[in-house]
C-alpha cells in the first residue's frame, strides 16, 4: 500500500477518535442489522491489480448499545496481469460505536478476522479501521469507514473504502411506549441571570447592569440629555486681544469640543456704541477671529470647526448709556450644545 493510502487511513482514525459533545446512543442491544453497501479497494502492490470496486454485504448483531459483531462478505472486482479476477472474502467484524458526535455524524471503530480467496489463493486477513455514521431514524443509518486489510500469509496491505447502509431489525427499547409523564411538583422556575425583571427566555439584551431601568424585552431604556455651554469673553475698549483671564474659560469650550466631536462654535463678536459704525463692525469681526484663532493655535481645535462673524454695535446686551454696560457690550459669544442618549437608572 503506498503512503497516500496510509494518510488517508490515518486521516479516518483521526476523525473517528474524535468527539466533543456527547450525544446518547440509540438502544441496539438484541437487535440484528442486515448491512448492504460498496466497497473501493487499493490493492498492495504485490497484487499487481488496480484499484477497483465491489459490493460487501454483512449481517450483524447488537451485543449491546455500542458493540455489535457482524459476518461480512465482499466481492472485489481485480483487474489484474492475467486478466479479470474476483476477491471473494468472508471475515467477522466487531464494530464500536462511540457515544460522541463530530457535528450530526457519530465515529466508531471497526477490527476483525477473516479468510480472503483469490486465484487459486487462499489467506487469512486481518482488518482494521474507523468511520462515521449518520443516523436517519431508529431502523436506518447510513456509515462509512476506512480499513487496512493485512494478509498474515501473503504479507500484503490492501486499503480499502466501504460505504453502505444499515437497516436494524425488531424493535427498539428506546421505542418501545412508555407511560405518561407525571407534571412536575412545582413550576420551573423563571431564570433572571442579570436581574433585570425579565426571564432569560424573552431578554433580548442579556448582562443589562441592574442599576439601568429596561424595557419588556430586557434592553435599557435610554433618555436624551442636552449638554450645553456658553462662552463669553469681554474686551478691552477698542482692543481685539482676546484677555489672557479668559483662557480657562476657552479651554473649558475646547474640552466640550473635544468631548462632543458632532459640535461647533459659531463666535459672535461685538462691541459697544463708541466710534463710526463701520469702525465698530470691522472691530467685532476681529475679536472673534481673535477667540477662533485661540482655539485653533492654543487648544487645538479644527478650524474646520469654527466660524466667527463680527455684527458691531447692533446687538448690545446691556445700556451703552454706562460704562459698566459698554464693557459688557464689548465682548466675542457663542453657544454649543449637544444631544446625547444615556440609559434611563431604576427609580
Amino acid at each position: 500500500m503506498d503512503i497516500k493510502s496510509v494518510k488517508v487511513l490515518s486521516l479516518a482514525i483521526a476523525l473517528g477518535a474524535l468527539g466533543m459533545s456527547a450525544q446518547s446512543a440509540v438502544a441496539d442491544e438484541d437487535r440484528f442489522y442486515i448491512a448492504p453497501g460498496v466497497q473501493w479497494m487499493d490493492f498492495d502492490s504485490a497484487r499487481q491489480s488496480d484499484d477497483e470496486f465491489g459490493y460487501t454485504v454483512g449481517l450483524g448483531y447488537g451485543l449491546s448499545d455500542n458493540l455489535a459483531l457482524e459476518l461480512n462478505h465482499a466481492n472485489i472486482k481485480m483487474n489484474t496481469l492475467a486478466g479479470m479476477e474476483r476477491l471473494r472474502s468472508i471475515r467477522l467484524d466487531a464494530v464500536y460505536k462511540l457515544d460522541n458526535s463530530v457535528g450530526v455524524l457519530s465515529p466508531y471503530f471497526v477490527t476483525g478476522l477473516g479468510h480472503t480467496h483469490f486465484y487459486s489463493d487462499d489467506d487469512t486477513t486481518l482488518n482494521a479501521g474507523a468511520g462515521l455514521t449518520y443516523r436517519f431514524n431508529d431502523r436506518v443509518e447510513w456509515r462509512t469507514s476506512a480499513r487496512t486489510f493485512y494478509g498474515f500469509d501473503d504479507g500484503t496491505y490492501d486499503f480499502g473504502i466501504d460505504t453502505g447502509l444499515v437497516f436494524h431489525l425488531g424493535e427498539s427499547r428506546a421505542a418501545a411506549p412508555v407511560g405518561p409523564t407525571p407534571a412536575p411538583a412545582t413550576p420551573p422556575a423563571v431564570v433572571d441571570s442579570d436581574g433585570d425583571g425579565v426571564p432569560d427566555s424573552r431578554d433580548a439584551c442579556p448582562d443589562t447592569p441592574r442599576t439601568y431601568a429596561v424595557d419588556d424585552r430586557g434592553c435599557p431604556i435610554m433618555i436624551e440629555e442636552v449638554a450645553r455651554i456658553e462662552l463669553n469673553v469681554e474686551f478691552a475698549f477698542d482692543s481685539a486681544e482676546v484677555p489672557a483671564a479668559y483662557f480657562d474659560e476657552i479651554r473649558r469650550v475646547a474640552d466640550f469640543m473635544e468631548e462632543h466631536d458632532d459640535t461647533v462654535a459659531a463666535l459672535g463678536g461685538h462691541t459697544d456704541n463708541i466710534g463710526a459704525e463701520e469702525y465698530n463692525q470691522d472691530l467685532s469681526a476681529r475679536r472673534a477671529a481673535a477667540v477662533r484663532q485661540v482655539l485653533i493655535d492654543r487648544f487645538g481645535i479644527s478650524a474646520a470647526r469654527i466660524t466667527s462673524s463680527g455684527y458691531g454695535e447692533s446687538q448690545p446686551v446691556a445700556n451703552n448709556a454706562t460704562a459698566d454696560g459698554r464693557e459688557r457690550n464689548r465682548r466675542v459669544e457663542s453657544v454649543l450644545s449637544s444631544t446625547e442618549q444615556r440609559p434611563q437608572l431604576r427609580d
